[in-house]
């Protein structure tokens, strides 16, 4: 699948996010089904290559939606410490078992991390970025946060949109199917000193299944 045209342009209702960071209290409140996603620090892209083969839901597949550089949100900003409206690589991807989509993805790259070996991140296609960031020697992953987006959130709205028009819904299934809320989790990883943002929305359909 092509990379959609849709702008990455951050929503202006995207400062109403309020991420959680993780400690033992946060995590005894997620229930547990949510939780074993949420919390799990090792690959997500591994992790869900097992659930797909384990419920027989068909092959893990990526499917870039959008890729481009654009002004990040204040948000983002903030956390990787960069200028107000600074541009980086934004890349929005839908995770799939099969048919099934199971999470979304965006990833905010810096300029500045796209150096040496790790140029390989503005190229990676349809490959999962989980695969190559788990594979190399000098990861790190700093300060995970949570958060229970909500309708009124603009990202909860993205989302929705996004598979809407993936998985080709007309308007009245999509407004059946309409979660409650969707939970989400982001992280810094560096390589070689390098950050960039990993967000993670977990879809219905996967916290539906066994884990």
């Amino acid at each position: 699948m092509s990379a959609s045209s849709k702008s990455s342009q951050p929503s202006q209702q995207e400062h109403l996010v309020h991420w959680h960071v993780v400690d033992n209290e946060l995590s005894l409140a997620i229930p547990q089904t949510i939780s074993q996603w949420l919390l799990d620090s090792d690959s997500l892209t591994a992790r869900i290559k097992r659930h797909c083969q384990q419920n027989k839901l068909g092959d893990f597949s990526v499917h870039v939606l959008l890729q481009e550089q654009a002004p990040v949100s204040e948000d983002e900003a903030v956390r990787l410490q960069l200028a107000m409206g600074e541009v980086a690589l934004i890349r929005e991807v839908l995770l799939y078992c099969g048919d099934l989509p199971v999470v979304f993805a965006r990833t905010v790259i810096p300029l500045t991390s796209l150096s040496g070996s790790q140029q390989q991140l503005a190229h990676l296609g349809n490959k999962p970025l989980g695969e190559f960031l788990f594979s190399q020697p000098d990861l790190e992953r700093n300060g995970m946060e949570v958060t229970a987006l909500l309708a009124e959130h603009g990202l909860y709205h993205e989302v929705l949109s996004y598979l809407s028009a993936d998985i080709a819904l007309d308007t009245g299934q999509a407004q059946q199917q309409k979660p409650e809320k969707l939970w989400a989790r982001r992280s810094v990883f560096c390589l070689s000193h390098k950050p960039l943002l990993v967000a993670e929305v977990f879809l219905p359909d996967l916290l539906a299944c066994p884990t």
